[in-house]
């Protein structure tokens, strides 16, 4: 597996971290690539694809006859493109020809699309189960295939070492094979980088990271004291795990709990972690660490930001919402009478650590109102992720932690690449707000989730992008049917529509004091809109059509 070196306080990944939530089966020809991949993929829910059949589809021939026209060089050129386009970041299940990731530059796509499954057999295995397919497989030709294939197998076995994860099919059924993978694949850890420059930092998500909080700050350059910022319910299920992990690693952790509730989000609050962090004797390298959800990770770290003008943060969300979105971007703040998050800074954390046992804990609103995250992602980015949601509702409301998985490594995947190319907001991260123009402004006067007013918010700026003909019916009807399915408010009923419009007056995307809106011009697509009929947004907020 990969390392990563400390440089100035911050790590930096060494090149081939795997990068989404897909699975690539890799191994010589006869190992079941292909009918354990199409199986897979069936129970994952994701589609399946073989790098062979796509050379076929290309090429318009049989794979024997681009050997017989092209040779094995004109093979791989084709393999070679072939591979290249799956990093279109699509989830899937991936079976590659046996020699393809004999290129490095393979390896490398390949690697990025998830972990690497070596599938092996024994050559006599091999044979047995390819006898008679020479005329399709050009590289078994000859007199004594047995020994092509003995001398095939040592000649690729270096690369094919290189593996995550390897299972010898020749001793398991395909469906056993099939559960090995899926379970191997659902307790991997997925890293996920922010690429910053000197800020860059990972996002790691997996089962029971938490327990391995203290080994990975070792890397960074700290101090020994550091401070938890939590709430109490957080505290008593997960505190005792990451104080403990912290003194193992030869930290001394103070551990602060803060009440529930938006309310806490304040300058007071701030200034009574200051006055923690004074206490324990903390200095510009002790970390500070946000324990809990979003409003956990927005106080601790503008705390962090502010202390000795920025001590070290470290994100450990451990709520859906805070895991796909706010504990990842830089984006820290209290909130002001007069609206939230109008008073922050951007500040990166140093790692986010995102535990995916913690949110078995998780109370049924809060997990669906972590969805409304996760559905702007669909709508801003990835139309493929949308409809993945639609058909796999049921698990993931069930949390089922393989389908949790891909949608929270998905999710950090979009805003990852958002926030790298606009860290400060001044351009493409605004989209990253789809539903919140209007969801905060409902938060704000209602008090709901905000969740629950982030899925409020994106049906009705569907509603307005429809009445604006940027978006036709269909998409406005499988937003809202897969809001409702979601147990999620699609409509709030008795609104105060001036303050509310006052309330938006105060948004940070505002210039010159009008409102920009984003705006769904399809499923996986946006726009940054500024010049919105003050009459739409008026006639949504008070009738919700």
């Amino acid at each position: 597996m990969e390392t990563a070196r400390a440089t100035g306080g911050r790590e930096v990944a060494e090149p081939g971290k795997h990068q989404t939530g897909g699975i690539v089966l890799i191994g010589f020809m006869g190992t079941g690539k292909t009918a354990v991949g199409w199986r897979l993929a069936r129970a994952l829910g994701v589609p399946f694809v073989d790098t062979d059949a796509l050379i076929e589809k290309k090429a318009a021939a049989r794979i024997p006859e681009i050997f017989e026209q092209q040779g094995e060089s004109g093979f791989r050129a084709i393999e070679k493109a072939v591979i290249r386009s799956l990093a279109d970041g699509v989830r899937r299940v991936v079976a590659t020809g046996g020699g393809a990731v004999l290129d490095p530059d393979n390896f490398a796509v390949l690697r990025s699309l998830g972990p690497v499954i070596h599938l092996k057999a024994p050559a006599e295995t091999v044979l047995a189960r390819t006898r008679g397919d020479s005329g399709v497989r050009p590289l078994l030709a000859g007199n004594d295939p047995l020994e092509r294939i003995r001398s095939l197998q040592r000649e690729r076995a270096p690369v094919y070492g290189r593996a995550d994860h390897e299972i010898d099919t020749s001793r398991h059924t395909i469906e056993e094979t099939v559960g090995m993978v899926k379970t191997w694949a659902e307790s991997e850890e997925r890293v996920i980088r922010v690429d910053l420059g000197p800020d860059s930092y990972d996002i790691v998500i997996g089962p029971e990271v938490l327990d391995r909080l203290g080994q990975r700050m070792k890397s960074f350059d700290l101090t020994g004291r550091a401070l938890v910022v939590t709430h109490p319910g957080i505290a008593e299920r997960y505190g005792g795990r990451t104080t403990d992990s912290l003194r193992a690693a030869g930290f001394e952790p103070d551990l602060v709990e803060v009440p529930e509730g938006e309310a806490q989000k304040s300058l007071p609050w701030a200034e009574k972690l200051y006055d923690a962090m004074l206490d324990h004797g903390m200095d510009r390298r002790s970390p500070v660490i946000a324990l809990g959800g979003g409003v956990i990770g927005d106080l601790a770290g503008f705390a962090a930001a502010t202390f000795l003008r920025g001590v070290p943060f470290i994100q450990v969300p451990t709520s859906l919402l805070a895991q796909v979105d706010a504990s990842v971007g830089g984006k820290v703040a209290v909130d002001h009478r007069r609206g939230k998050n109008l008073i922050g800074a951007f500040y990166q954390p140093l790692l986010v650590l995102a535990s995916l046992d913690t949110l078995d804990s998780l109370p049924d609103r809060e997990l669906r109102a972590g969805m409304a995250e996760v559905i702007k992602y669909g709508v801003i980015a990835d139309p493929g992720l949308f409809a993945y949601i639609e058909g796999r509702l049921d698990d993931i409301l069930k949390r089922d932690r393989g389908v949790l998985a891909h949608l929270v490594a998905r999710s950090c995947e979009i805003k990852a690449e958002v926030v790298a190319g606009d860290e400060r907001e001044q351009g493409r991260r605004a989209i990253l707000n789809f539903g919140h123009t209007m969801g905060h402004a409902i938060e704000t006067q209602t008090g709901m989730l905000h969740g629950e007013a982030v899925a409020i918010g994106m049906v009705y700026a569907a509603r307005v992008a429809e009445r604006m003909e940027m978006l036709d019916g269909e998409s406005v009807r499988r937003l809202i049917e897969l809001v409702r399915r979601t147990g999620l408010p699609d409509r709030c009923d008795g609104l105060d529509v001036p303050a509310t419009i006052e309330t938006m007056k105060f948004d940070k995307k505002s210039v010159g004091g009008r409102p920009r809106f984003i705006l769904p011009g399809r499923i996986g697509k946006v726009a940054v809109r500024d010049d919105v009929p003050a009459e739409y947004i008026r006639s949504v907020l008070a009738t919700g059509n």
